[in-house]
């Protein structure tokens, strides 16, 4: 048993990194922006940090169980941060609007998943055995800092330095801003429209009892004092 302390830190130190690198690789993949990743793995960071503040406080030693829970809240805390920086990606706006949607979609979600996380190691806090209270010690840990920094740090850092949305209908629009205009029907059910802007000649008025003829259709004629320009067909 007191061979782990001779190799404890070694071991703490590369399984850390190596699952601070494999959440870097995979927010990369998911998120399919480089700074957005670097900024929720930093996030994950500070949040293991906390944790390590938290085992101080409460006299966790550095053990080869507190390194299996340590390794374990770097894949749970990177859950809190990547569910809201990938609605902050697929959001539309400025990055404050972003940010404010983010939270708006995901906020509820976030703090639903911490506190069922924290009920579900609630019942080790009354253990005496170490393995667990550490356990529940921990996790505790997780949940708060987690959360806190999923919900309020990360958002922050978004609406200030946050990358760009990653909605393509967006980018295509932006790159072509007379889509909307040049896409625009010129037939519907076989008659041909003609814009208002093209059109040669003003389209008829009755303003008067004069008869007009519409497009070879039914005379029209207009009943004068009349504020709404009513019409009714005639016989031809």
């Amino acid at each position: 048993f007191t061979e782990q302390y001779s190799v404890v830190r070694n071991e703490a130190y590369q399984n850390i990194i190596l699952a601070i690198a494999a959440v870097l690789v995979i927010t990369i993949f998911f998120l399919n922006h480089i700074w957005c990743a670097i900024l929720v793995t930093l996030n994950v960071t500070m949040v293991l940090i906390d944790v390590v503040a938290l085992m101080y406080l409460w006299g966790l030693s550095i053990n080869s169980v507190s390194i299996v829970n340590l390794v374990l809240a770097i894949g749970l805390a990177v859950d809190y941060s990547a569910h809201v920086a990938h609605a902050f990606m697929s959001a539309t706006g400025t990055r404050n609007e972003r940010a404010c949607k983010s939270m708006m979609e995901m906020g509820s979600d976030v703090i639903h998943g911490a506190f069922s996380t924290f009920l579900a190691v609630l019942v080790l806090s009354t253990s005496q055995s170490y393995i667990f209270r550490s356990l529940f010690q921990q996790f505790f840990g997780i949940c708060i800092f987690g959360a806190l920094h999923g919900l309020v740090v990360l958002p922050v850092v978004l609406s200030l330095v946050g990358p760009p949305t990653s909605k393509t209908e967006e980018e295509w629009v932006n790159k072509h801003p007379d889509a909307e205009t040049s896409q625009q029907p010129t037939k519907l059910d076989g008659v041909e429209l003609t814009s208002r802007a093209n059109a040669k000649t003003p389209p008829p008025t009755v303003n008067s009892m004069a008869q007009v003829d519409v497009d070879g259709g039914p005379k029209v004629v207009g009943v004068p004092n009349m504020d709404v320009g009513a019409v009714e067909n005639s016989k031809s």
